[in-house]
């Protein structure tokens, strides 16, 4: 079997399984990159890491990392939580609020 150096920015990643490599080699290209990418699959398999591992190798990593949990916006504020408000835009705006999308310019939103 082929060794494959580590990037010791993913080495926290724990996998020797063929599929690990090969997701690893895919995390390190997709870095280098700036196309969207999206990570699918079971709970608790790891796809927080993965994103992290994409965000903390690529030139972005100086940049912010905005992680978002769709599951926590409080129903009917979607918008505003994912563009933002300004002070007094519907009750309870008691001040202006920057969106994750405004948050993570430049940087990484997952």
């Amino acid at each position: 079997m082929e060794t494959r150096k580590v990037n010791p920015l993913v080495s926290h990643i724990i996998g020797e399984s063929p599929a690990m490599q090969e997701t690893l080699s895919l995390v390190e290209k997709a870095a280098q990159g700036d196309a969207n990418v999206c990570i699918y699959g079971e709970n608790g398999i790891g796809k927080e890491l993965i994103a992290r591992a994409i965000h903390y190798c690529g030139p972005r990593r100086s940049r912010p990392l905005i992680t978002l949990d769709c599951t926590t916006i409080p129903e009917g504020l979607t918008e505003s939580h994912l563009f933002g408000h300004v002070k007094g835009a519907f009750t309870g705006a008691i001040q202006t609020q920057e969106g994750v999308f405004s948050l993570a310019n430049t940087g990484t939103l997952f």
